[in-house]
């Protein structure tokens, strides 16, 4: 997570209209989160509880996430599908109208410029879902200088995120048993009081789940309340994506662990880029010539107890020289372990391989594992 306030009351923050709320603000709020974040311009409660008692719960129960902060970004016109395609090297020429496709976009030299989830929603109408930086201008600048017939504009849309292994019996309460069958980063409508909006099954976590887009900026608490009561006895709770399950599942985050340095082979999202033909994308000629990456994210165990706070990247050590950076880094409550997200160069990213951690408060062993520890 980034921007994290460490306050009990948002009276204690420095509140204006330029931190933007979302539909579902006033519901989340009232469960007393003890932290809150500034995400894509946008203040949400980041932190609910007691760490660990939240990450088990994530792994055994259900929960309501406010990620409102996931701001969509709306092409639609002629050239809509021509510009989303100018912006990343993931091919969706035949992306169908049900589909959510994970999707890195690069600027002319094939550097990340975030990391959305993209929603087709009709032939020539999509929603770019994304991460903590700006990329609506991007698009606009691109779209302006080329005259293309697309509009680009930020609509009114809330996501409200449903996780955990008791996400389907919620769903399925409210919106009928179909959801169950509703596959992996597709989405269908469903009806929310009288009006058709997106549910797709995604979401940053990898317990299971579905994100509901919420259009419009009034009644978010009225479906807020409907899940609340409709899951009591699943102990559904109020919460927020937990820093411990997105890192040991190797779930990235951007301006984190992706930063716009990188390119997508660097962030270990190669296989999302077409490189033997040109698709349309911007960056297609450069990202051919930097296929082979001189570093890339692997997953790094730390060892020792738990690790102190992290608030900047820690350098990672081999040899007296430094040979990578910490970017996140966790304890692993599952696994019993520190787990981490490490950038590391070519020399020292094969498993096994030993390095040193220069963290906050010193150096700890650590080991390059073969895989994420929450992936199967």
């Amino acid at each position: 997570m980034l921007n994290t306030v460490a306050t009990k009351t948002t009276s204690q923050m420095p509140l204006t209209v330029r931190e933007r709320r979302s539909a579902f603000w006033a519901s989340s709020d009232a469960h007393n989160p003890n932290g809150y974040m500034v995400y894509n311009h946008t203040l949400i409660p980041s932190t609910f509880g007691e760490a660990e008692q939240q990450y088990y719960h994530l792994k055994s129960a259900v929960q309501l996430w406010d990620v409102g902060c996931e701001r969509q970004i709306e092409l639609v016109g002629p050239d809509a599908a021509k510009l989303v395609q100018m912006s990343t090297p993931r091919d969706i020429s035949q992306m169908t109208h049900d589909r959510c496709f994970y999707i890195p976009t690069v600027d002319g030299k094939g550097h990340m410029t975030n990391d959305p989830v993209l929603l087709r929603l009709d032939e020539d109408r999509f929603w770019v879902s994304i991460s903590n930086s700006d990329l609506m201008l991007y698009y606009k600048g691109i779209a302006a200088a080329l005259n293309l017939k697309v509009e680009v504009f930020e609509p009114a849309v809330s996501p409200l995120a449903i996780q955990g292994p008791k996400a389907d019996e919620l769903a399925a309460r409210v919106w009928g048993g179909k959801i169950r069958d509703l596959r992996f980063f597709r989405h269908m409508r469903v009806d929310v009081n009288g009006t058709q909006m997106i549910l797709a099954r995604s979401g940053f976590s990898t317990q299971g789940g579905f994100e509901l887009y919420f259009e419009g900026n009034k009644d978010g608490d009225v479906v807020w309340n409907q899940l609340m009561e409709a899951g009591r006895d699943l102990d559904v709770r109020a919460s927020a994506p937990h820093q411990s399950e997105r890192i040991e599942s190797g779930m990235l985050s951007f301006l984190a662990d992706i930063t716009f340095d990188m390119t997508p082979f660097e962030a270990g999202l190669g296989s999302l880029c077409e490189t033997e033909r040109d698709i349309g994308c911007l960056g297609w000629a450069a990202l051919r010539e930097k296929r082979e990456p001189d570093r890339q994210l692997r997953p790094i165990e730390i060892a020792g107890d738990g690790l102190p706070p992290q608030g900047e990247f820690w350098s990672v050590i081999a040899d007296g020289r430094p040979v990578g950076r910490i970017s996140s880094s966790c304890r692993a409550y599952s696994f019993d372990c520190n787990a981490a997200i490490g950038l590391i160069d070519r020399s020292h990213w094969s498993p096994g391989t030993a390095l040193e951690i220069l963290t906050s408060d010193g150096l700890r062993e650590a080991t390059v594992k073969e895989k994420f520890w929450g992936r199967f």
